[in-house]
């Protein structure tokens, strides 16, 4: 049985989002020309996105970055994709001066959807 994870607590994080002392790292599964905007839904591997831009000259990676800045709580510039750019499975760089406020933040909005 799984307890779930209490977002100020760093040994109860999901494992699809990790936390160092200079950033957040989460991996996400990207649905581009989605109807709905923003996390579908929750399941192991981590949060699902709906993205309404197509999958076609980074778009959807843009939209992707504008999303998880705004669930965490963080300018644009402070997330990066770092992996799997061309892929619908990504791993993105979250630079915050409070990584524990946007994980929590990240965690709370996943809570809502999952």
């Amino acid at each position: 049985m799984s307890r779930a994870p209490k977002p100020g607590d760093p040994q109860s994080l999901p494992p699809w989002l990790r936390l160092s002392q200079d950033c957040v790292t989460i991996e996400i599964a990207a649905r581009p020309g989605s109807p709905r905007r923003g996390i579908l839904r929750v399941d192991e591997q981590g949060p699902v996105i709906g993205i309404r831009a197509p999958a076609e000259k980074g778009k959807a990676n843009q939209e992707l970055v504008e999303i998880v800045a705004d669930l965490a709580g963080v300018p644009r510039a402070a997330v990066t994709v770092v992996r799997g750019a061309g892929s619908r499975r990504k791993v993105l760089r979250i630079a915050a001066a409070d990584n524990l406020s946007a994980a929590k933040k990240l965690i709370e909005a996943s809570s809502a959807r999952g």
